[in-house]
């Protein structure tokens, strides 16, 4: 029992770590210690150094040439490569999710449509993002290729990211909510090839918009 514990304090210290940094609650590029990340997460130093080798890894947390740690920045190198791979991963999974998909997959994909249509006309950009993100898990999950789902779970994070840092700092436009309209008519049509075009149209586009935004921050910053 007291192992169990102790495995679950390691892995919630290391989940609770990496949301605030997906959430930029730590922003990129911050300098961070164990002894204010042990003191914001109220753990011990124990299950925190783990969880920090484990985001060092991942490449969520980056040590200095002097030893200090901070906080992985953003990069466009790498949300371009992000964002191209997933258009291509998500362009097949959305094809076999038309071709998989039963009725009570749409019934559900439509339910998630409306949350994520209600979140985008309230301005409640991270919810947007979160709903949106269900939307394409769950794509994933009935698709049925394990592979691609289980090479894209590896982008999932750093994709997140970089969504919510990009809502952050600004609005998405109205066709990213249309963009999820069409992929699910598409799906809802069994239209194979239609659901991966639009797929794959909605993640560069999305990729502009992020690329936009943080050209646009990184100016202003250098001003």
């Amino acid at each position: 029992m007291e192992l169990r514990s102790r495995r679950l304090s390691k892995d919630n210290t290391y989940y609770a770590l990496k949301q605030k940094i997906i959430n930029n609650d730590l922003e990129p590029g911050q300098a961070v210690n164990e002894e204010s990340l042990a003191t914001m997460l109220g753990v011990s130093r124990t299950p925190l150094r783990e969880a920090i080798q484990r985001l060092e890894n991942e490449d969520f947390l980056v040590r200095q040439p002097n030893g200090r740690l901070k906080v992985a920045p953003l990069s466009l190198k790498e949300v371009e490569e992000i964002f191209q791979i997933r258009s291509m991963l998500e362009g097949h999974i959305a094809r076999s999710a038309a071709r998989n998909a039963t009725d009570k997959d749409i019934q559900k994909l439509t339910v998630m449509m409306t949350q994520i249509k209600q979140s985008f006309q309230l301005g409640e950009k991270q919810d947007f993002v979160s709903y949106g993100f269900e939307f394409h898990d769950y794509l994933s999950e009935i698709s049925g290729l394990m592979t691609f789902e289980k090479v894209l779970n590896q982008l999932r994070d750093r994709s997140l990211r970089y969504c919510r840092y990009v809502s952050l700092h600004g609005d998405w436009n109205t066709q990213a909510d249309e963009e999820h309209n069409d992929i699910l008519q598409m799906i809802a049509d069994r239209n194979e090839d239609g659901a991966e075009q639009a797929m794959r149209e909605h993640i560069l586009n999305s990729l502009a918009t992020a690329l936009e935004r943080m050209s646009g921050i990184e100016a202003e910053v250098n001003a």
